[in-house]
């Protein structure tokens, strides 16, 4: 029942008639911890635009965040769902811990790049007909710094250098591509292999400064930690820019293959126009300014362009990288121009592997239909290709290896691939590697698997942790196997191999029956996927009759009979992994009858119609058809008391001639025993209590006493 309160907000925030919904605050505290920092709403909320975001710091892009939800108890919530996102995916699901708070547990995608960042809850409360769908908004901050430290502050005029900026988070530098314009040295910056460069080029000799700025994608906090710095302090730095005796020559490519027709008929490249530059002419290219330098490449000059450039023959001889140093354009000995750019080897590809998600061991060329993978491929000059794999979707991503001799491919495998291999290609052409696609082999929990006895009684595998007493017979018993549940969504486990061990026992342990059934395969169901990319050819049927396996039935079993299943993955197929699970059916009863013989001494027996307690007999003799009754959920333990009907010999074994106490009655006895232990199986000494009629003398009787029970 409602409280007057809640009552009357919900009369405030609905009967408005022109009301939007007011927002409502359903948690009165918020808790966020990630990366051992603990950011609350109570202390860490800033207000951008008139709305209230909880800040976090963060260190990682794929960082992980533990959220704990404190209820207001104004608003009371009846339920409380957390939404999808594009921007996180959830690690722990919602949990609500004793009514008292909501605890979740959330892996952020791409920190750095997610806008308008938030988590978005569906309130079901007793103060609004509909789901609320109630907002909490956050801002992430991240510590950003930045520095340029070159080797040396010297620059040629029309020189291009390029510089590595050394920062702790290159991806939150939000850097321009273009080229300024206009400054005493214009820079452009671009990202390679996760590092930030920046490219400076001057026309101005002498001192020259540098100053640049470095706008942040994601804010740092100032030192005090009270506003919010979108931009890096700026850097500052001077270079003695000089005019080199040698001008500097670009070419319109920076990488040229050394091969067989590039050595013998060269190709053609495109150099800056200088006066000084002669047509017609060859020139020797060297790695030194001074004589004597081996031959790298010949430049032979043709023609002027219309675009102002020179075009040029090269012809290449040995290798060269632009970090070795310049290359010097000679006439003759004499040096007369510079000019860089790469000779590589031609393009080839020795190995290629897919790396594990986990350590460094290779997992060969196989990949598997919805995966994501790294695959590393090695060779020589693989930075001038251009790979792609034919039926998968290549990531792009900055902070994979890309060398010349090793690069690292980050690809998603489509769920529903068609193919049983993907070649490797580069610039569309084979390369003659390729990958093989194959089916998840993955060890799949038991819960696909169903016990089921006599066609009632159903049993999950998973689910059983003890042992099923059963109180009927059974008919028969059931293997139920739901391969709908193998693949579920985007999760695959593949086919399963599975082995079942039956073993039949009586209630003494002695074997009955014992079979194996060996190389059970179930495959998934049409739920799945794949389920027409698989080779169903070897998959079993889905229900096993255990009874037509077995030489000793089911419905033959007596009481307290026992029924051990084993069900158990095939190892030899999962790499030594896989489930194991016993079932163990015990066959139950609560009471069983049987015909007991006793020698009951001591009786004392009364008479109906006589006076007086009654009369000690000496030993007599009792047969009795009597039921026993079992303790519950124990395997043939006895209670303590029998009841059932029979004879009496009173007296039987006293032949004495005055013996006038000697009959026989028909007898209604219980009898009380004690709980048998080992000593007491043979010889037991039981209290017996009931009634009778004695056949001679035509008379009721009741009696009361011990006996001996001797069991052979």
């Amino acid at each position: 029942m409602k409280s007057i309160f809640q009552i009357f907000v919900f009369i405030l925030l609905h009967t408005s008639l022109n009301a939007q919904i007011t927002p409502v605050n359903f948690f009165s505290k918020v808790v966020l911890k990630v990366d051992d920092q603990t950011f609350t709403s109570t202390r860490d909320t800033l207000s951008i635009q008139g709305n209230q975001h909880i800040r976090f710091a963060y260190d990682e892009e794929q960082s992980v965040m533990e959220i704990e939800l404190l209820p207001n108890p104004t608003y009371p919530i009846r339920t409380l769902k957390l939404l999808p996102s594009n921007d996180f995916e959830i690690v722990d699901s919602l949990l609500n811990i004793n009514q008292m708070r909501y605890r979740f547990k959330v892996k952020f995608k791409h920190l750095t790049q997610s806008k308008f960042l938030q988590f978005n809850f569906s309130i079901q409360s007793d103060i609004f007909v509909q789901p609320y769908i109630h907002v909490i908004k956050l801002f992430p901050t991240s510590f950003t710094n930045a520095n340029l430290t070159p080797a040396d502050n010297r620059l040629f005029v029309g020189e291009e250098r390029s510089f590595t900026i050394e920062t702790n988070r290159p991806e939150n530098i939000d850097f321009n591509k273009q080229w300024t314009k206009g400054k005493n040295i214009n820079y452009k910056f671009s990202q390679k292999q996760g590092d930030v460069k920046i490219h400076l080029r001057t026309s101005r000799a002498g001192k020259q400064r540098l100053q640049i700025s470095l706008p942040l994608k994601v804010p740092n906090f100032d030192q005090n930690f009270q506003n919010l710095v979108y931009e890096l302090p700026p850097i500052i730095l001077d270079f003695d820019v000089k005019t080199s005796k040698l001008i500097f020559l670009h070419t319109n490519k920076t990488d040229v293959t050394l091969n067989s027709p590039n050595r013998s008929k060269g190709i053609e490249i495109e150099l800056d126009y200088s006066p000084r530059l002669e047509l017609d002419k060859t020139y020797r290219v060297e790695k030194q300014e001074k004589s004597g330098g081996w031959l790298v490449a010949e430049i032979y000059t043709k023609s002027v362009l219309s675009n102002g450039r020179v075009l040029c023959q090269l012809r290449t001889f040995n290798y060269h990288r632009q970090s070795e140093g310049y290359l010097y354009v000679k006439n003759g000995d004499q040096a007369k121009f510079i000019t860089n750019f790469n000779i590589t080897p031609k393009t080839v590809i020795s190995r290629v592997e897919v790396l594990p998600k986990k350590g460094n061991n290779s997992k060969g060329n196989k990949i598997f239909a919805g995966e994501k993978v790294e695959i590393k491929i090695s060779g020589e000059a693989l930075h001038k290709t251009k790979l792609s794999i034919d039926g998968l979707e290549i990531i792009p991503s900055d902070s994979l290896l890309r060398t010349e001799n090793e690069l690292v491919i980050l690809a998603r495998i489509p769920l529903r691939i068609n193919q049983t291999k993907v070649n490797i290609l580069n610039f569309n052409a084979p390369t003659g590697f390729s990958l093989k696609v194959e089916e998840f082999q993955i060890a799949h929990p038991l819960d696909f698997i169903k016990i089921s006895l006599g066609g009632t009684d159903e049993y999950i595998v998973s689910d059983i942790e003890q042992a099923i007493f059963i109180k009927k017979t059974i008919p028969d018993i059931l293997l139920l196997f739901k391969n709908k549940k193998l693949d579920n969504g985007n999760q695959l486990f593949g086919k399963q191999y599975i082995e079942v061990e039956v073993i039949l026992s009586d209630k003494n342990n002695r074997l009955l029956d014992r079979q194996t059934i060996p190389n059970i395969v179930i495959c998934p169901g049409e739920n799945s996927p794949r389920y027409k990319y698989y080779d169903t050819r070897n998959c079993g049927m889905q229900t096993i009759n255990l009874n037509r396996l077995l030489r000793r039935k089911t419905y033959d079993l007596e009481a307290w009979d026992r029924i051990e299943i084993v069900i158990k993955h095939d190892r030899t197929k999962y790499d030594g992994q896989g489930f194991y699970r016993k079932a163990e059916i015990i066959l139950q009863r609560d009471a069983s009858f049987d015909l007991d013989v006793s020698f009951p001494a001591g009786l004392v027996t009364k008479k109906v119609g006589t006076e007086g307690f009654g009369n000690l007999s000496g030993v007599s003799m009792a047969i009795i058809a009597q039921f026993s009754f079992f303790q519950k959920n124990r395997i043939a333990k006895p209670r303590p008391f029998k009841f059932g009907v029979g004879f009496l010999a009173l007296n039987a074994f006293n032949f004495s001639e005055n013996n006038t106490s000697r009959d026989v009655g028909i007898v209604l006895l219980g009898s009380l025993y004690p709980l048998p232990t080992r000593e007491r199986n043979k010889l037991s000494f039981p209290l017996y209590l009931g009634g009778g009629y004695f056949l001679s003398e035509n008379k009721f009787f009741f009696l009361i006493g011990p006996g001996i029970r001797v069991r052979i």
